[in-house]
This record gives structure tokens, C-alpha cells and sequence, in this order.
């Protein structure tokens, strides 16, 4: 295994839309799960504080922050 990467990824459903996601690209990625996981909640507290439409739809749980694992090309599907 190579060098691990995380991103913070935005997640909302809609019910004729369909999933949609997307990367949060100002954090940037980082080395490991806990240090995503920091930055996501630092940015939470300061970030939606900006938008009341976004905060109301995260605290409502209409739209949710998670930290994923960069995948390396292959790497999740066995490629050596």
C-alpha cells in the first residue's frame, strides 16, 4: 500500500435527484482519517456559520460531511 490520502466528501439525497456528492477541494486532502476528521469539525464550527441555508440543512441532516479515503487507482479492487 502506498501513501494514504483523505478528503473531506458532502453528501445530500434527493428524492428525484438521487444521491449527489461531491469533494469539499478548499480543504484540501490529508495524510490520515483523524487529521480529515479535525479540520472537517474545525471547518463546520467557522464555515456554515456564512450560510444559515447550508447550516440549517446540515443540522437538519439533509446534508452530511464525511472524510473518505482516497483511493489509489486499483487499489480497492485488488490490482497488484
Amino acid at each position: 500500500m502506498g501513501y494514504a490520502m483523505w478528503a473531506i466528501v458532502v453528501v445530500t439525497l434527493g428524492l428525484l435527484t438521487g444521491p449527489q456528492t461531491f469533494v469539499v477541494t478548499d480543504a484540501g486532502t490529508f495524510p490520515d482519517k483523524a487529521k480529515c476528521e479535525t479540520a472537517m469539525s474545525e471547518g463546520l464550527r467557522t464555515g456554515l456559520d456564512n450560510d444559515p441555508e447550508l447550516k440549517a440543512a446540515y443540522h437538519d441532516g439533509y446534508r452530511q460531511y464525511v472524510c473518505v479515503r482516497v483511493e489509489e487507482i486499483g487499489a480497492a479492487h485488488g490490482a497488484k
